[in-house]
């Protein structure tokens, strides 16, 4: 292949669409578009829509940051997203998670979680990524927790990182990126 998959783009290089994008992406970071969406601002409206839900999934769901964050890392772990995982580890450590949980949830290893919450959460995302569904017991005890708002919050965190990872994994984003 003569052309890296994974490229920075110059925001002078951009379309107009890709400006009004890359603008709004970078104006809640002090200008700095991270790297999946350098590789969304190939289609911007796409891009758009993938920057409105995101915002949703890290900060508005029913999950506090821990619980989030360790929802993110299982999901990096399972696409080996390396940059997904090296920068959701940083935001995992602000939260309150452990190295030794990190390097767990990299490993593919169970985690000694210490708290009921991150243990139902790892159950369930353990059972999505190995087997493709969840255990009506599993549901249930999720229901219990989290109610139904809870669950359809949860399943779409999994989705979301899940469509970001591949994203990144195509692209063959590096973690230092």
């Amino acid at each position: 292949m003569t052309e890296d998959r994974y490229r920075t783009l110059q925001r002078e290089a951009l379309t107009s669409e890709q400006q009004t994008m890359y603008d709004a992406v970078g104006a809640p970071r002090g200008g700095v578009v991270p790297a999946p969406f350098h590789v969304l601002l190939e289609s911007p409206e796409l891009g758009s829509l993938t920057q409105a839900l995101g915002a949703f999934c890290r900060y508005r769901t029913l999950f506090p940051p821990h619980l989030s964050e360790l929802l993110v890392l299982i999901t990096a772990a399972h696409w080996q997203a390396e940059y997904e995982f090296a920068v959701h580890s940083r935001e995992a450590v602000k939260a309150g998670i452990s190295q030794g949980v990190i390097d767990a949830l990299w490993a593919h290893e169970r985690p000694e979680l210490g708290d009921p919450q991150s243990e139902l959460l790892f159950d369930f995302a353990t059972a999505v990524y190995e087997t493709h569904d969840v255990p009506d017991s599993l549901f249930e005890r999720a229901v219990a927790q989290f109610g139904r708002k809870g669950v359809v919050e949860l399943a779409s965190v999994l989705g979301y990182y899940s469509s970001l990872a591949i994203l990144l994994r195509i692209f063959r984003v590096p973690a230092n990126a």
